[in-house]
């Protein structure tokens, strides 16, 4: 596995990550204000670390 297919792995478990998260909120299994808070921080970080990696994607791309 090189450097790339590594990054998507990573990008695809973050995603299913925050998909988990939004199922839970659906799904009514947030118990307080505080756990659905820090749901909701959890997945604000994990969109940004896919975000990250889109950039670190894009600036392999250019360098190849």
């Amino acid at each position: 596995m090189n450097t790339i297919d590594l990054l998507n792995q990573i990008k695809k478990n973050l995603k299913e990550r925050k998909a988990n998260i939004a199922s839970d909120m659906v799904s009514g299994r947030m118990t307080d204000i505080n756990q659905y808070q820090k749901a909701v921080g959890i997945a604000e970080g994990l969109e940004q670390a896919s975000e990250i990696i889109d950039e670190t994607l894009k600036k392999l791309n250019e360098e190849m």
